[in-house]
């Protein structure tokens, strides 16, 4: 007999009674290809997932239009919000101010709702009128592939990850670093640093990592990427430095920091491809200083590799 997803259970005490009846109503076959529950304040609740997005109904139909399905009351995002802290909102005062709670098992409960900005930063979340919550799903083995691009041998490249958003670009570095880090197809384990600023990639929970990236593996969660590379390469001893989604120029020119330490970088940034990181300014750098010595572009379907440069974007010939 066919068992409810992992994440089913986990969350189960998360839910407000009506989604949760809504949610167990599904499916086995819908339950496992979830990717993000979503709850708004008087709209239908909503699921992500392969085929896209659907509405519930509170007997666990699905429908394309959102007749009939089970409307989200205040009081059933308060319930969530609620648990979702453990009815000590203080104590998570720090993450719900950067829209976002991680929850025990590296789950994602992004927030909306009223923002209160002081001094032209954002200072609290208060009316919280919607959630989405994102199912964080390891798949080991999923970076088996890039792993003959990224590291041969005994050594690894530096190497950018471009992919549009939803390719498993986040999914895919997650199981390069726990490779890395453990060594595998005979390599050595090397001393890896993640850069997590927004517990994407290690769901850490009190600093805990809640997802496998690693034995050898070092964590600095909420970290912004420019400070936690430094503080990294100050303190920690890297071979290997991780972070997800590349923004401006500090991040650019610490990755540049790093790369002339002698310590390589795994990273990821959005984009369609190669020629879109040529529009900014700080990857138009690192590429120009041949920082990164390999580029994987995703595309087509969540986790396919269409593309493999080399440090002057060329294509690779004879690696699959």
């Amino acid at each position: 007999m066919q068992k409810k997803p992992e994440w089913m259970m986990d969350l189960q005490g998360l839910w407000p009674p009506t989604v949760a009846k809504a949610l167990s109503a599904l499916p086995l076959e819908t339950m496992a290809e979830i990717d993000e529950v979503r709850m708004r304040c008087g709209r239908p609740l909503m699921i992500s997932c392969g085929t896209g997005d659907v509405f519930v109904k509170s007997n666990g139909q699905t429908s394309k239009t959102p007749d009939g399905s089970l409307v989200i009351a205040p009081e059933e995002i308060k319930h969530l919000f609620q648990a979702a802290c453990q009815h000590s909102v203080y104590a998570y005062e720090e993450e719900i101010r950067q829209g976002f709670l991680t929850l025990k098992g590296g789950y994602r409960l992004g927030l909306a709702g009223r923002i209160t900005v002081r001094d032209g930063k954002v200072a609290a979340l208060s009316h919280c009128a919607g959630a989405c919550i994102r199912i964080m799903r390891e798949l080991k083995g999923c970076a088996d592939e890039a792993m003959r691009v990224v590291r041969p041998q005994n050594n690894v490249y530096s190497t950018l990850i471009i992919s549009p958003p939803m390719m498993g670009k986040t999914t895919l570095l997650r199981d390069l670093t726990r490779q890395i880090s453990n060594g595998i197809f005979g390599a050595e384990g090397k001393r890896v640093c993640l850069v997590d600023e927004r517990a994407e990639l290690a769901g850490c929970v009190a600093g805990i990592p809640q997802l496998d990236v690693g034995l050898r593996t070092d964590v600095l969660d909420g970290c912004p990427k420019a400070a936690g590379m430094m503080m990294a390469l100050r303190s920690l001893s890297p071979q290997v430095l991780v972070t997800d989604e590349l923004g401006g120029e500090e991040d650019a020119k610490a990755v540049m920091e790093a790369a002339f330490a002698g310590v390589k970088v795994l990273a990821t940034v959005h984009g369609q491809d190669e020629n879109d990181l040529m529009q900014r300014h700080g990857m138009r750098l690192l590429i120009q200083e041949r920082v990164f010595e390999r580029y994987l572009v995703l595309g087509q379907a969540p986790g396919r590799i269409v593309k493999r440069l080399d440090q002057r974007l060329c294509p690779m010939v004879g690696v699959r």
